[in-house]
């Protein structure tokens, strides 16, 4: 039993494909599955149940997964970090973020952080509707600035730092473009876009892309979307509305659309983590991050 074996499953674990999971690790599917079937004898018992149109755990794969995945992401990340500091670099910590991430908190966080911390390196990277907790899950990211509610199981999260006004985002001729406050009522006359299936639990996804109004009407199932370009594209071609921050309304301004408020509960913002990552230096960030945008207005009263 090595490394390589143990990330073939758990890619294989998270992707339910062994096609897919192969792309992700830049290996041939032969290989992963090989290396599966390895892991399998050396535990004495199957991993998963294979048919041909389709991959699930079996008890032992659910086992292994929820024991191993936490170990193999902190012994990663702990190699990344030696290798670092033997060849003379700073250790790095990956943060994702959607949309806008920390808007106006960015460059005061960046400033603050890298002036307590000259010896850490942050890198920031994009994350999309389909990745930006599974990026936090897998040790893609060590975490990931999100909206609120959480979206997968094992993750944790700091203090709310931002909770913004919800906003619609329809076509420039829409006949909602000129309202001031939207009744959701109205959004059963109307299609939102879909997140990718599967990608995130039910109760972010009823959140942020709900299927009913607050009275129990359907809405209309718009085209399914990975990014938020996608989404704003799908609005400019008039195949479906979305959702977005207030935030995020300005960020992505766009002559074709418009955004007006809507009368739903606002998005609230937080860091992600895993619940089993305890490292100090992330929760010094929520503190950090707390303390800016207190100090911008920004944090919930």
């Amino acid at each position: 039993m090595d490394l390589k074996q143990l990330e073939c499953f758990l890619a294989v674990a998270r992707e339910l494909h062994f096609g897919r999971a192969a792309e992700t690790l830049y290996m041939s599917q032969s290989s992963v599955s090989e290396a599966i079937k390895t892991l399998e004898r050396s535990l004495g018992g199957q991993l998963f149940d294979r048919t041909s149109r389709r991959v699930a755990l079996t008890p032992l794969g659910i086992a292994l997964r929820h024991g191993a995945a936490p170990a193999i992401i902190q012994i990663k990340t702990s190699i990344a970090d030696c290798k670092r500091q033997a060849a003379g670099k700073p250790r790095q910590l990956k943060i994702g973020f959607l949309g806008g991430g920390f808007y106006e908190l960015h460059q005061p966080f960046v400033t603050e952080f890298t002036a307590a911390h000259p010896e850490i390196e942050l890198e920031f990277v994009e994350l999309t509707y389909v990745t930006h907790f599974a990026a936090v899950s897998d040790g893609t990211v060590d975490a990931a600035f999100c909206r609120l509610p959480l979206g997968a199981d094992g993750l944790c999260h700091g203090p709310v730092i931002m909770r913004d006004q919800r906003m619609l985002c329809v076509p420039q001729d829409h006949p909602f473009a000129g309202a001031d406050l939207l009744d959701p009522e109205l959004l059963a006359q109307e299609r939102l876009v879909r997140m990718v299936p599967g990608s995130v639990n039910h109760e972010w996804q009823d959140y942020h892309f709900p299927r009913h109004t607050p009275q129990g009407k359907q809405i209309g199932e718009g085209p399914v979307i990975r990014t938020i370009r996608e989404a704003i594209s799908a609005v400019c071609t008039k195949q479906g509305l979305l959702m977005l921050t207030k935030r995020a309304a300005s960020y992505y301004a766009t002559p074709q659309v418009a955004f007006v408020e809507i009368d739903l509960p606002a998005m609230p913002s937080a860091l992600v983590r895993r619940v089993d990552d305890h490292r100090p230096i992330l929760q010094e960030m929520d503190a950090l991050l707390l303390r800016i945008a207190c100090r911008y207005g920004v944090a919930p009263a």
